[in-house]
């Protein structure tokens, strides 16, 4: 019988997220590199409520480092309220938008690798507003399997977006079907 490592659960003020995100993706960006584990083509898979999310704002704030692991990041996103071509990000990226609304009823998550991912509050909650819950979980393939599955489902039924799709002097081309990021409506949430 095997023993399952504990899942770290807790609840966390919304300013410390970003801060508690960034840590946890270092950590494992650290190990990674130390094992020589991660490497070129490996994707970071996150679905975030919107671009304001703290998963979002962690990412970006570590775009340099993430960048330097050669990790690229495929984002789905249940509301999009802004342009997304004005983000240059310097790592790798695809973003596509789930519309339909049932997404709002899911989990916001980070899938790191095989066997790490966060999970945070459900995408109806705005975190800029209260505590939020977010479960770490380290060491877990049966979760992290589960994330990426649900994710990659996700991701196929999402419209796409953008699209990095080179990269040149340290910044990225972007390629986007035309007329679709513009002026897509948001997913709103059930009161």
């Amino acid at each position: 019988m095997s023993l399952r490592p504990p899942l770290r659960v807790s609840v966390t003020r919304h300013e410390e997220k970003e801060q508690s995100l960034k840590d946890f993706l270092l950590q494992h960006m650290a190990s990674a590199r130390d094992q020589g584990a991660a490497g070129p083509g490996s994707d970071l898979l996150i679905v975030a409520r919107s671009l304001e999310s703290p998963v979002i704002k962690a990412i970006t704030g570590l775009a340099d480092e993430i960048a330097a692991a050669h990790l690229s990041v495929r984002l789905i996103l249940a509301q999009v309220d802004r342009d997304l071509n004005g983000a240059d990000w310097a790592f790798l990226h695809e973003i596509r938008w789930a519309k339909h609304p049932r997404l709002i009823e899911a989990h916001e998550q980070l899938v790191i690798d095989a066997q790490t991912c966060w999970i945070g509050d459900c995408m109806r909650r705005d975190p800029a507003k209260c505590d939020a819950y977010e479960s770490f979980v380290e060491g877990c393939g049966e979760a992290a399997g589960c994330a990426a599955v649900s994710f990659e489902r996700l991701w196929h039924a999402s419209q796409p977006l953008v699209k990095s799709t080179r990269r040149s002097g340290g910044m990225l081309g972007h390629g986007m079907p035309s007329g679709e990021a513009g002026s897509q409506p948001t997913v709103g949430t059930r009161h």
